[in-house]
């Protein structure tokens, strides 16, 4: 927007500081000047909206989602992907870097940043591939990636099973300061499954995903991130014992910060049905202790961010036997809907439920953006609870 504009008459959330009151924003140039109950109509602006007593917060910032391009274009592109963000009120999102070619050098970095600013409806940063083909042998070129402006750096799906590469990497990462983001799994226990292993996937005949592929390769990369002093992301985590593993780590001095997948929040195990492959997602649904451990670890605020995990699958890799059928499923759209339906449910504040998709990753990435604060980019989302938590039920749908 440019010129001066106001926004009055709104519910200002604004999870950075906890505010929760009646008032308005006023910006100027796509900067925002000044925010609180002063902020009413009789504000001097060149265009004034009245927000009819809805909801105001931060547009929202989603730190995992994949996308087609390049390379898979029939998937999703860079502007598809940002027009389902801006529909869904995320207005920043990290573009993970399993592309084809991997986002693993400075020439892919600047690729992704340039094509977005042609198309991209919203503010979109890249993350580094942390190996090289994140093939898990030989470590990037984090200094000189991350220089070009990956957000931070990751293996995406693909764990780092070498420890020694590993160990390199995250110590090459902590002499910049960069954030590795490192989802937990144990490819030799995770292999060919399709959902969470217990009596249920035993009783339709699937082969399941233990916990311990989570538990154990956490529980390695928070060893390692304590002895490099790297700023690690444990990446969608899913069960209880993780959550209290990141709790117990930090408590211990290791600079460690966990996501969950929105999906984790929303359903268990018993939502795969009678083999529903859109609800085949990596890591899986998981019991519902883990999903209930998980929203009291919201409500205590120690989750960091909670992603969409967006991965796009065409119809074509969806519609087959569940054991055959691809991993994945949207997310961009549901995010906003799925928290807000979770906080109603359990009777969570919303400066509570929205930290960890505004300031909380706005934090880990060292973004200005995340917060109703003087200064900061205008990037707002205007909502009503009760018509978008309604919205939630279609939140794994790939």
């Amino acid at each position: 927007m440019t010129g001066r504009t106001v926004i009055h008459n709104a519910r200002l959330i604004d999870p950075a500081t906890g505010r929760d009151e009646t008032g308005g924003v006023l910006t100027e140039n796509g900067v925002i000047l000044d925010s609180g109950s002063a902020i009413s109509k009789t504000v001097t602006a060149d265009v004034k909206i009245d927000a009819g007593g809805k909801m105001l917060a931060p547009g929202l910032i989603d730190l995992r989602v994949k996308t087609g391009e390049p390379g898979a274009e029939n998937k999703e592109t860079l502007q598809t992907a940002s027009d389902a963000a801006a529909a869904g009120g995320v207005t920043t999102f990290v573009v993970m870097p399993d592309t084809d070619p991997v986002i693993d050098t400075v020439a892919l970095v600047d690729f992704i940043q340039r094509r977005a600013e042609g198309v991209a409806k919203v503010k979109v940063y890249p993350a580094g591939g942390l190996t090289l083909g994140l093939d898990g042998a030989k470590m990037s070129e984090i200094g000189l990636i991350r220089e070009a402006g990956a957000a931070f750096f990751t293996n995406g799906d693909r764990p780092v099973e070498d420890a020694g590469v590993l160990r390199r990497a995250m110590s090459y990462a902590a002499s910049f300061d960069a954030l590795v983001a490192s989802r937990p799994d144990t490819p030799a226990l995770s292999k060919n499954t399709v959902m969470n292993a217990g009596a249920f996937a035993a009783r339709l005949g699937l082969r399941g995903t233990p916990p311990e592929a989570e538990w154990i390769a956490l529980e390695r990369d928070l060893m390692l991130a304590e002895t490099t002093g790297v700023r690690l992301l444990a990446d969608c985590i899913s069960t209880a014992r993780s959550l209290a593993a990141v709790e117990r780590a930090r408590k211990a001095g290791v600079k460690a910060a966990c996501s969950v997948a929105s999906y984790s929040l929303f359903f268990n195990e018993l939502d795969v049905g009678d083999y529903l492959t859109y609800c085949k997602v990596q890591p899986p649904f998981r019991t519902e202790a883990d999903r209930m451990a998980l929203i009291d670890g919201l409500k205590r605020g120690v989750i960091d961010a909670v992603v969409s995990a967006h991965d796009p699958q065409p119809t074509e890799d969806k519609r087959l036997p569940i054991a055959d059928a691809a991993f994945g499923a949207v997310g961009l759209e549901t995010l906003l809907p799925c928290l807000l339906s979770i906080a109603i449910r359990e009777d969570i504040p919303l400066v509570k439920a929205l930290r960890p998709v505004t300031s909380g990753p706005a934090d880990l990435l060292g973004l200005p953006q995340g917060r109703l604060a003087k200064g900061a980019p205008a990037d707002f989302v205007l909502f009503d609870p009760a018509a978008a938590s309604s919205k939630a039920g279609s939140c794994a749908h790939g």
